[in-house]
């Protein structure tokens, strides 16, 4: 069976030592998929899939990685069906000084506005700039370093970023925005982008050590990844996600991001876009697209994005289906299951001969087809070299493998006829189906290719081969068929591509495309079943017990043959015909990237314009408004939760330093700067002044460790009773206005406990919002402190310090909910309390304790007024 059976038989004795030297789970997949990663053996495989070696040349598929889906009742419940989603983020929150300042900038001009607005804001910084000018690109601005390309030739891409990379560059962004409406032209620009990526990646990840290093691509598809459906010519450009992705968990130091602009937001507009997305705080997520009022990141979900079902049955027996890399493999186990079911005409394409079995074979089992094969050559006169005793053995195979895929099919019940053909040549495909032509109502695109290897050592004719028969191949087949008759396409992708995996960048690239393609012809033919499958890995029962083991401790099962048959054949039924961009397979990610350690880090936060927001408009004392501390706790939370990209529900030590009042002398921004310890961050919110002097407003830590739960006060009454709290607002001892009035009812009024019956006051983002807080929500609770002193120590008073804050369930919850003070100790001007905001039923929601309250008489005047 060649090379690659030779790593099968190598995987399915591997030892504990051999596993230990596999140090990833990527590593492992590309085990699993009998290609070296360090080697850059290309190999046309069943991928993870374990389906054994198919000769030279063939092109079945190679489903690799593994997804996030919904649950399903297979075999294993956490293998599964979900689809591509797109999940609302947040703005991104911009460093104050992203990039080490003696750092350069190189941008990839292809010739578009945003690339020009792009040097524009870049060089407008004073930083360093250089432009890759694509061939074809006229020369523009005098004010950068430009390095022109006269062709598409791998040596002079080399020569020129060397050029470039004499400087110490710190920021990559390689700019695919103009469409040149051709696909053979976005094919090979997206294997340029990756080429790029090959020669930047080190140098970026030596600047990453000094600095935040970053490399970003932008795409003007739809600001959805293209999976609202783009112009066909355009969908290559989706590629480039999959690189970027791929990219992200193979040079973890790096800041990765794969920005898609929608077309409506003009290039000033979507440069400015574009480098708030290259100062981010956050790492992830790695795809972000924005279109004229939101910002999306891709996710999976329960219902397909097409919201139109077409209305397209079950294959019968009167469909003639083509299928790509379906005479072996996987593709070959879908289609027997597919024509168990319903039947269907079945034209199988494959760059084997199907030739007569050579005598020297006839009798001899799959094991003992070397041996005979080196002494066929030794009595030809022939050396049998390994090379050329495993062509022949493979070739011997294949062709058996065919012919036992041609009898199961028909043993089904099916027409079934291969076709020797080289997909990615387009005039012999167009030739070979010309007699079927008018009979083909679908399409089964199930061929791929590998050739694994680290981006840093990717070749071009690696990226050649591995492009060639999914993305030629698909335009060739779908050139030499009438569109209009189709009633099914059907591609096989990768998870691959639809998370990035190590060591597979060119595979993810291609798989993206498709993803892209599904979406675009779903617009083209509206009445056909259009689907892009992207399946996790695949288990055929050669892959050992051990490396099963590895799969089970990351929660990752293999999808068995029979169950992923099923699933294939399963999506033909009419309920799914709306699917366009599906995942098949586990539900985790089969690659995880190493977070870098986090660093110490300054945000800003505009204060332009806030005192027009009814939360600052309506906390007014002595008719100036004056911010709220529940806005500054709002902001530590959030610069820590969005920066580390996970829930920020606990904080501690929040004092007021000197608070911000919009009279005329506060500043335009404030700085929040995060400095990280051991399971906490140090929060700090200050302003800087016109002297350039530092003034300190606020402090704050976040504790970045898991909360315990919380004990339920006991004894609630009842929501509705007691008195009408309305009063509170006007008799001296709240200052809030409308917008902020959220206490309802006074339930109880004991000074060892008082509870008051709330309702959540809606607030906006930019003044101090999470997805678990909202800064209008909380400050109920403060006040709720305040009536607390007033009532039983007689004073008005203001918050000073917060002890500590804990988040146990989202204050972002419509409904009522109930607020209980209870007192700590009392001595002095201030007083110290614990406020709980709880459900009716008593789950506590939230919890302020050691809230401080500082008292003065002549607040109260100052709150009457």
């Amino acid at each position: 069976m060649g090379a690659v059976q030779e790593h099968f038989d190598t995987l399915t004795t591997a030892g504990p030592e051999q596993l230990a030297e596999l140090r990833t789970l990527g590593d492992i997949v590309t085990f699993v998929a009998g290609v070296p990663r360090t080697a850059g053996r290309e190999a046309a495989s069943g991928g993870a899939s374990g389906q054994g070696a198919p000769a030279a040349g063939d092109h079945p598929p190679e489903p690799a990685g593994a997804a996030p889906c919904a649950p399903a009742p297979d075999r294993a419940s956490r293998i599964g069906r979900a689809h591509a989603a797109l999940t609302a983020l947040p703005a991104p929150d911009p460093l104050l000084d992203a990039y080490a300042p003696d750092h350069g900038a190189l941008v990839v001009d292809d010739g578009s506005q945003l690339a020009a607005h792009l040097v524009e804001r870049l060089t407008g910084t004073g930083r360093r700039v250089h432009t890759l000018r694509l061939p074809g690109v006229a020369a523009r601005s005098s004010d950068v370093s430009d390095h022109p390309l006269t062709g598409w030739g791998t040596t002079e891409l080399a020569a020129r970023v060397e050029e470039i990379l004499t400087d110490r560059i710190a920021l990559v962004v390689d700019v695919t925005a103009e469409h040149r409406g051709e696909w053979a032209e976005g094919t090979r620009r997206l294997a340029h982008s990756l080429l790029l990526a090959r020669h930047v990646v080190g140098p970026l990840s030596a600047a990453a050590e000094h600095g935040r290093a970053a490399f970003l691509t932008v795409t003007r598809l739809d600001g959805a990844f293209g999976l609202t459906g783009v112009a066909e010519e355009q969908a290559p450009a989706g590629g480039v996600a999959g690189l970027v992705k791929t990219l992200a968990l193979e040079a973890p130091g790096l800041f990765c991001r794969a920005v898609d602009l929608s077309p409506g937001l003009d290039a000033a507009t979507g440069a400015a876009l574009l480098l708030d997305e290259a100062a981010d705080s956050a790492t992830e997520p790695v795809q972000v697209g924005l279109d004229v009022t939101r910002r999306v990141g891709l996710t999976v979900g329960e219902r397909p994005l097409a919201e139109r079902l077409p209305e397209v049955g079950v294959p019968s027996p009167d469909d003639v289906l083509v299928v790509t890399g379906g005479a072996r493999g996987i593709t070959a186990t879908c289609v027997v299951e597919l024509a168990r079911r319903h039947r269907p005409g079945l034209l199988l394409l494959g760059r084997t001969p199907l030739e007569e079995e050579p005598d020297w074979a006839r009798g001899v089992a799959e094991a003992g087809l070397r041996t005979a094969a080196a002494a066929s050559l030794t009595a030809s006169g022939e050396k049998p070299t390994p090379k050329k005793v495993g062509r022949l053995a493979a070739a011997v195979a294949g062709s058996r493998e065919i012919r036992a895929t041609l009898d199961a099919l028909r043993a089904a019940g099916s027409r079934a006829e291969y076709l020797a053909v080289d997909i990615t040549d387009q005039a012999a495909t167009a030739a070979v189906l010309a007699p079927h032509r008018d009979r083909v109502t679908g399409l089964v695109h199930g061929a791929g290719v590998l050739a694994d290897q680290m981006i840093v050592h990717k070749k071009a004719s690696e990226i050649e081969r591995v492009f060639a028969p999914k993305l030629a191949g698909l335009r060739s087949v779908m050139a030499a068929l009438s569109g209009e008759r189709l009633r099914h396409v059907v591609l096989f992708s990768s998870v691959a591509g639809f998370f990035g995996n190590q060591g597979q960048s060119d595979y993810a690239m291609a798989n993206e495309v498709l993803n892209a393609w599904a979406a675009s012809a779903r617009r083209r033919l509206p009445r056909a079943r259009i689907t892009s499958l992207n399946w996790g890995a695949w288990d055929s029962g050669m892959v050992s017990p051990q490396i099963k083991a590895v799969f089970e401790e990351r929660g990752i099962p293999l999808i068995q043959a029979a169950d992923g048959a099923r699933m294939f054949a399963d999506q033909f039924a009419p309920e799914r015909a709306a699917d366009t961009v599906t995942v098949l397979g586990p539900t985790t990610p089969l690659s995880s990237r190493e977070r870098p350690a986090p660093a110490a880090a300054t945000v800003r936060r505009s204060l332009a314009g806030l005192e027009r927001s009814p939360l600052v408009a309506d906390h007014t004392i002595d008719s100036v408004p004056v911010l709220p501390a529940a806005v500054a706790i709002g902001w530590a939370l959030g610069a820590v939760e969005h920066a580390e990209g996970r829930p920020a529900v606990r904080l501690r030590d929040f004092t007021v330093h000197k608070g911000i009042v919009f009279d005329g002398t506060r500043p335009d921004e404030c700085r929040v700067t995060m400095t990280p310890g051991d399971g906490e961050v140090k929060v700090a919110v200050r302003s800087v002044t016109a002297d350039g002097s530092v003034r300190p407003h606020y402090a704050a830590t976040v504790v970045t460790g898991p909360l315990a739960p919380a004990a339920p006060p006991a004894g609630l009454p009842a929501p509705g009773t007691g008195r009408d709290a309305a009063g509170l607002y006007t008799d001296g001892t709240l200052f809030h206005g409308p917008a902020l009035r959220g206490l309802r009812r006074v339930l109880a009024e004991e000074e060892t406990r008082l509870v008051l019956e709330c309702e959540p006051v809606a607030t906006d983002a930019a003044t101090g919002a999470t997805a678990r807080y909202l800064a209008g929500t909380a400050d109920l609770l403060l006040q709720a402190a305040l009536v607390w002193v007033r009532r039983f120590r007689s004073a008005a008073g203001l918050p000073l310090a917060v002890g500590g804050v804990e988040l146990h369930a989202p204050l972002t919850s419509p409904g009522t909910f109930l607020v209980v003070v209870e007192p700590v100790r009392h001595g002095g001007p201030d007083s110290r309390l614990t406020v709980t905001a709880c459900a009716p039923d008593g789950r506590v929601i939230a919890r302020f304790t050691d809230v401080s309250v500082v008292s003065a008489p002549q607040l109260a005047a100052k709150f009457a007024g």
